[in-house]
């Protein structure tokens, strides 16, 4: 799990399970605020077979965001893919 802390947000890497795998996330939330968490799946919603895996690539993801809008939604690198 990795976190990265923007102007008015902070963004979280993680894996969530998926039937009988799991998916890569990136969990974002407005600091000091109390509002719901912003769940963007990522990795082209592919599904891991290992925890570990999902997390990994749930931290790539997260280390391609450049900034979080004022509407909560990610900001990718100019050429992420």
């Amino acid at each position: 799990m990795a976190r990265k802390h923007f102007e008015h947000f902070e963004a979280l890497s993680s894996a969530v399970p998926a039937e009988d795998a799991y998916e890569a996330i990136i969990a974002v939330k407005r600091r000091g605020a109390d509002e719901h968490l912003h769940i963007f799946k990522v990795a082209a919603g592919r599904r891991f077979d290992l925890f570990s895996e999902a997390e990994t690539a749930a931290e790539a993801a997260l280390n391609k965001v450049r900034e979080v809008n004022e509407d909560g939604e990610l900001i990718w690198e100019e050429h992420a893919n």
